[in-house]
Parts: structure tokens; C-alpha cells; sequence
């Protein structure tokens, strides 16, 4: 741990980055990041003075880095969360808004993300056919009364306030001129495109929503019974677009572009063609946060496979992270950046010391082995965030992955395919019938799986302090038996004690 601590300069800023943001949030220090950093910037410069006299005072400039990160998290939280402190003024007002995200279906409303005087808010909208017909850019004249965000998960997530608008108090404005261009609106508007290009491909509802989910990101149409089927099972992960998507439409382009050869012209050229692909994929899927977030890291692995460096490291992940920290801090919140990675850092963690303990020549047992050591590696670190969030933990996830993650891959290279010849030929039957049956099929399995008894550990609840203490008992348990150091079996029974203790003490 240590060694990886030392070799992955940006893992190491994000362990002082995350105290600031999580001290901006909950104590609000806004008055003292200024000294501290000053404070910080003094302590660097000290220490290269001192270096050029006596060279074991480096310590000072580890400390001073140390200081300037978390005054540097500090002020970009504040900064942030200040966005979300609602600036309007009370009572009904006339405001003009702009959808900024693909509105929402609700029971009797549409829910709708906008901008309001340069803050985001949450209105809702009447249903109705005029409503239906609502979309991301549109500006809307609207009367009515914003309330303040209480709600921290909202807060963290940028929206300042909310507000009900009644019918006959909004109308859309017309658009008298040219607009600014806004790349996200531009990427929402050509999914809208594809959806409806893949509506008439699969006409069933409960298999166009797993298609849309799974190929573009949209996950407005999923109803609560497929989200359920695939949260039980261990595989909601395959309904939001994530590293897994990436890895598998990669893998997919680097083998559709193997005629190039594996000399260092050929890697680079593959990955110069490979990447501005995966950023259209990008483009295509609405560029939601963990989208660019997947494909910032595959990005990095790319880049680095491009100029044969070692690619994917601890560092990689630590330089995504940071960057995206450091230029929305409230991203720590988000459960998506969470679950993210602390999948992909326990992949590269642990995955070596869990394959390593099997080896087969056979491709097919190589195959399934491999695999299920990486869905251990990805359960084990996620699991006690999943607990917390999600309150169950799916016993048979090794046997959902195995079948989930081949379906998924080849229906990331079928839907493609098929709206490219549906584009060329139009709708046909012969078209529609293999996307279609392999979804139905997809679906079935996960309702088949889903419905075999005690296959889900169901109402667990954890508070944060249980999930802390869960994450270490799992960290230090796998130190113990990869490291074999007695230190690690010590910190496991303090980590125990303390639990004991804290159950014990009233609270």
C-alpha cells in the first residue's frame, strides 16, 4: 500500500483533497482557506530554501502540498456550493427559465431541470400534450414561487431551489435569434434522434428501455420493475453507462482495427482512431458526469497504451479523479463517482492476487475464471457503498455476470450495427428480430434469476460509520492475506473493538 501510495503522486493529493471538501461541506471554514493557503505556500517555499542548505528537510514541502490541497478543496467546495445558495427573491415572480436536461415523466407532471438568473432549479410542469413536447435549450416564461433547497443530496448536485407551476402560468418563448452554441444541448438533441431511430427497431416498451439505457444512457424510461430485476441481481451497473460499456466497445474497435499491427505505428494509429470514436460514443450519450468520467480514464489508458507507458495505473484513476474534483468538488457526493472507483481502484488491486491463484490454458475456463476474479474484485470494493445506498447485497452476482456481461457486449455491437442498416435499408423484420430476441431473452434471464430464493440479502442498514468501518475491515482482512503482516491482523482487531465499542456506547 505504501509503495502505491508513493508511486501514484495524483492518489496521494486526492487523500488531502477529500478533507477539504468534506470540511467545506459539513463545517464551513470559508474565512481560514485563504491563510491556509498562504500558510501552505510559505511552508513549500521554506523548503526549497532549505533544501539548497540541508536535503533532509523535504518533509516541508510534503507538508505545505498537503496544506495547499485541502485549502485548495476547501475554497472550490465553497465556491461551488455557493451556486446552490438560492439568490432569488420571495413570492410568485415571473421568471425566464431554460430546460437544461431531457425532462422527466412524472404521475401527473414533467419534472424538469432549468436555469434560472444563472442557478440551477427543479420545476414541474402539468402533464399535458403541450408539456410532452418540451425539450433540453427550450426557454420558458414562467409565474412562480421558487423554494430554497434544503435537501443535501440536491444541494450537493448543484439545484438551488424548486418550484410548482400551475397551468396557464408558463409559456415556451420563441426563439427570436440565433442561439450560443451548447455542445450538451447539440448531444441531447442527436440521442433524442437515435432513441426514436430505436424506438421503432424494438417496439416493446420494457426492451426498449434496457436498449436505451444500456447503448445511449437514457434512463427515463426505465419503470421501477426492470430497475429492481437488475439491482437484485447484481447488474444495475449495466444500466448506466460506466467504465464496463467503455471497456467493451474498446475492445471491440481495437479488435475491428487489428489490421493495423502491434509496432508502436500501429498501437499509436489504433488509439488516435479509437479514442475520437469513444468520445462520439461520448457525444451520443448525452455526456452525462459519469460518462466523461469513463471516458476520461480510458482516455488516459489509451493515451499512455499509445506511447507504450504502463497504461492503466493507480495514478491514472488518481489524475481522473483529482481533475474532476477540482472542477466540481460536490462529484464526491455523487453515488455514481463513488460505486465508479472504488470499483475500478479494487479491480486494479486485487484482481492480480485473485487470478493469479488459478491459471488454464483453456480459453473458455481462462475466460469465465477471469472474469468472475474481476466481478469479485469490483463487489468486494463497492459493497459496503452499495449497502449504504441501496440497503441489499445480491448473493448471486458471479452467475449474473457471467450472462450479463456477454449479452451486454454483444448487444453493444448489434444495436449499432442494426440502427446503421436501419438507417440504410429502413425498418425491416429481419432487423428487428435478433436485437429483439436477445433482449427478451436478457430480460427473462435476469426475472429467472432474480426470482431464485434467498439470491438477495435484502433491509441491511448501515450509517455512515458502519460503512467506514466495514470498508476497513475489508481493506485491512485482504492486506492481511496478500501481505501476510501481522500489523494488518492488529488493525483488524482494533477496527472490531471499535465497533464493538460503538454499538455498546449509547448513541
Amino acid at each position: 500500500m505504501t509503495k502505491t501510495l508513493r508511486q501514484a503522486v495524483f492518489l496521494r493529493l486526492i487523500l488531502f483533497f477529500i478533507p477539504g471538501i468534506i470540511i467545506q461541506v459539513y463545517w464551513d471554514f470559508v474565512p481560514c482557506w485563504i491563510y491556509l493557503a498562504v500558510f501552505s505556500l510559505l511552508f513549500i517555499g521554506i523548503s526549497f530554501i532549505s533544501r539548497l542548505i540541508v536535503f533532509n528537510r523535504r518533509w516541508l514541502f510534503g507538508f505545505g502540498l498537503a496544506l495547499l490541497c485541502i485549502s485548495v478543496a476547501g475554497i472550490r467546495t465553497s465556491s461551488r456550493w455557493m451556486q446552490s445558495e438560492w439568490q432569488g427573491e420571495a413570492g410568485i415572480k415571473e421568471y425566464d427559465v431554460r430546460i437544461i436536461d431531457d425532462p422527466v415523466r412524472k404521475p401527473k407532471t414533467w419534472l424538469c431541470k432549468v436555469e434560472v438568473n444563472g442557478q440551477k432549479a427543479i420545476i414541474y410542469v402539468p402533464a399535458d400534450s403541450l408539456a410532452s413536447t418540451l425539450r433540453p435549450s427550450d426557454r420558458l416564461a414562467i409565474k412562480a414561487q421558487f423554494e430554497k433547497i434544503d435537501r443535501m443530496s440536491l444541494r450537493k448536485q448543484g439545484i438551488a431551489a424548486r418550484a410548482f407551476v400551475y397551468r396557464g402560468n408558463w409559456q415556451q418563448i420563441t426563439h427570436s435569434g440565433g442561439q450560443n452554441f451548447n455542445i450538451r444541448f447539440t448531444s441531447l438533441q442527436y440521442r433524442r434522434v437515435f432513441l426514436a431511430q430505436l424506438r421503432e427497431l424494438i417496439p416493446d416498451e420494457k426492451s426498449f428501455s434496457v436498449a436505451a439505457a444500456i447503448l445511449f444512457g437514457y434512463v427515463n424510461e426505465l419503470d421501477t420493475d426492470v430497475r429492481q430485476t437488475f439491482s437484485a441481481t447484481g447488474s444495475a451497473h449495466i444500466l448506466s453507462v460506466s467504465g464496463l460499456h467503455f471497456s467493451i466497445i474498446y475492445g471491440i474497435l481495437y479488435y475491428l482495427f487489428s489490421f493495423l499491427g502491434n509496432s508502436r505505428k500501429g498501437i499509436m494509429a489504433k488509439q488516435l482512431i479509437i479514442i475520437p470514436l469513444m468520445w462520439l460514443f461520448v457525444f451520443l450519450t448525452g455526456m452525462g458526469p459519469s460518462v466523461i468520467r469513463a471516458a476520461i480514464m480510458l482516455s488516459l489508458w489509451g493515451i499512455g497504451k499509445g506511447f507504450l507507458l504502463r497504461a492503466f495505473t493507480m495514478n491514472t484513476v488518481g489524475a481522473a479523479a483529482f481533475f474532476m474534483l477540482l472542477y466540481n468538488p460536490l462529484y464526491l457526493f455523487d453515488v455514481g463517482f463513488q460505486l465508479s472507483f472504488s470499483a475500478v481502484l479494487s479491480i486494479l488491486l486485487i484482481n492480480p492476487h485473485l487470478t493469479a491463484l488459478h491459471e488454464s490454458r483453456n480459453p473458455l475456463v481462462k475466460y469465465i475464471w477471469d472474469l468472475s476474479c474481476v466481478s469479485t474484485a469490483a463487489q468486494l470494493g463497492t459493497a459496503p457503498i452499495s449497502m449504504y445506498y441501496f440497503h441489499q447485497f445480491p448473493l448471486l452476482y458471479l452467475l449474473t455476470n457471467l450472462v450479463a456481461i456477454p449479452l451486454t457486449g454483444l448487444l453493444l455491437f448489434l444495436l449499432p450495427f442494426s440502427l446503421v442498416l436501419q438507417g440504410l435499408l429502413g425498418t425491416q423484420r429481419w432487423l428487428m428480430f435478433p436485437v429483439n430476441k436477445l433482449l427478451t431473452f436478457f430480460i427473462s434471464t435476469l426475472e429467472k434469476l432474480e426470482a431464485v430464493p434467498h439470491g438477495l440479502v435484502d433491509n441491511i442498514r448501515l450509517d455512515l460509520y458502519d460503512t467506514i468501518c466495514m470498508s476497513g475491515l475489508i481493506v485491512f482482512l485482504l492486506l492481511l492475506l496478500i501481505k501476510k503482516r501481522i500489523i494488518y491482523l492488529y488493525l483488524l482487531f482494533l477496527l472490531v473493538a471499535l465497533q464493538v465499542f460503538y454499538y455498546l456506547c449509547p448513541h
